[in-house]
């Protein structure tokens, strides 16, 4: 699969008040769209940088989408204990998984059982012993914490 960047609708909607008309439209044309979320390849985000922004701009980050959820918060806690993610492995995804997901999966029997998986697979990866108590802990106390930010 093709690199990729995602954005929120709302995002490319306030970005279109800045373009020129059928802006929103050519950028929709070239994503797919999924609930609140568009997709770009990276190929159709440069030429879309370059033809609303010129070729100076075509090669700048996208703009950052602020994340919340149980998954961010669960990426805060373990950034504390000196864990953070890697460009190699798929901790921000899951974050954001459990983000979209919401407390109310994570909560749950499978989605506990899940996100378990995931850690240990990742203290597996990079060596790193993995206590299931602990990491249990660490997941509830990232729910608690969106839960009291409203997420």
């Amino acid at each position: 699969m093709p690199p990729m960047k995602t954005f929120t609708l709302q995002a490319i909607r306030h970005a279109s008040t800045k373009r020129p008309p059928g802006y929103l439209e050519d950028v929709l044309s070239h994503g797919t769209v999924e609930g609140d979320k568009v997709t770009l390849s990276d190929e159709a985000y440069a030429a879309l940088c370059s033809k609303y922004r010129g070729p100076k701009a075509a090669k700048p980050s996208p703009p950052k989408v602020e994340s919340h959820g149980p998954g961010t918060e669960l990426k805060s806690l373990m950034k504390k204990v000196g864990i953070v993610s890697s460009p190699t492995c798929s901790c921000n995804a899951r974050a954001r998984k459990m983000d979209e997901m919401g407390i109310e999966w994570c909560e749950s029997e499978d989605g506990m059982k899940t996100i378990l998986g995931w850690l240990r697979e990742e203290s597996e990866k990079r060596g790193l012993p993995f206590v299931e108590f602990g990491a249990k802990v660490l997941v509830k106390r990232a729910i608690y914490n969106a839960r009291r930010k409203g997420h």
